[in-house]
């Protein structure tokens, strides 16, 4: 009796890799839609999550307990300004009772100051303050700027010229403004001359002084805030007479005025004077 062959079937081709999971169960339909819309809500609760800390982020509570908010920091602007600084700009101190107002608009002081000088014909000026501010306010300030440029040890010493300030219906050769730091920024900008806020600057008939610079000075100066103020009139209306930067000459001696004080001494004493000594210092 013959007996029929048994035939083997062929072996099952293995399956290639991107495959293999047909070997696994299946996951159900139900499991993976919910376990995708977790997913979904995770991701979306983390979205809101971030944008909540950002949005909060941008609001900070000064020392007085008001709201404020935190500007970006802008983007680097071309120019050079009268004082600006290879590195950082230095902390400022403790924030004092702010003398202009931050509008952008500003109130000229009315009529006449005193001949400042004894020689030479008059140069006169304007001075105005941003508003809101006082007429009060803006005559201290007014005389302030007075006494700064009528000591004579100020650019009248030479007797070339006298100093007279004016009100706005008269004609003057420059105008000497006090605005707040966001302000004097724009306004200084516009003339090519980038401070960061932080400084005062000149441009063509106009002397341009920071409000946070003219109440709180720098850290680490080492001189009164009147005799800063002293500084800041006389190196910025220096400019206006045309004199130009100047360096510290030696540790101990006196700064002159047309030193970037407000970045630093180097060494030198501060000095609010052209001439404390009836010459240059």
């Amino acid at each position: 009796m013959s007996r029929t062959p048994l035939v083997r079937p062929a072996p099952l081709p293995e399956l290639p890799p991107e495959f293999a999971y047909l070997d696994e169960e299946p996951e159900p339909t139900g499991s993976r839609t919910r376990r995708r819309r977790r997913r979904v809500l995770t991701a979306l609760f983390y979205l809101l999550l971030t944008g909540i800390v950002l949005f909060l982020g941008r609001y900070v509570r000064a020392d007085d307990g008001d709201p404020i908010v935190v500007p970006a920091v802008p983007a680097a602007t071309a120019g050079v300004s009268t004082e600006a600084p290879s590195a950082p700009a230095p902390a400022s101190p403790a924030p004092h009772p702010h003398e202009a107002g931050t509008s952008g608009k500003f109130r000229s002081v009315t009529g006449y100051g005193p001949v400042l000088g004894t020689a030479g014909p008059i140069r006169r000026f304007r001075v105005v303050v941003e508003q809101p501010v006082s007429a009060d306010a803006a005559a201290d300030f007014a005389d302030e700027v007075n006494r700064a440029l009528g000591d004579p040890r100020s650019w009248i010493h030479t007797r070339k010229f006298r100093l007279q300030r004016v009100p706005m219906s008269a004609k003057a050769e420059f105008t000497v403004f006090l605005a707040s730091a966001r302000s004097s920024e724009e306004m200084c900008r516009k003339g090519g001359l980038e401070t960061d806020g932080y400084t005062s600057c000149r441009l063509s008939e106009q002397v341009i002084i920071n409000d946070d610079r003219w109440v709180g000075s720098v850290r680490g100066y080492g001189a009164p805030l009147s005799t800063y103020r002293q500084y800041v009139i006389n190196h910025e209306v220096g400019h206006q007479f045309g004199h130009g930067h100047e360096s510290c000459l030696g540790k101990g001696r006196r700064a002159p005025v047309m030193m970037q004080q407000t970045y630093g001494l180097k060494g030198c004493l501060a000095n609010p004077w052209p001439y404390p000594d009836a010459a240059r210092p």
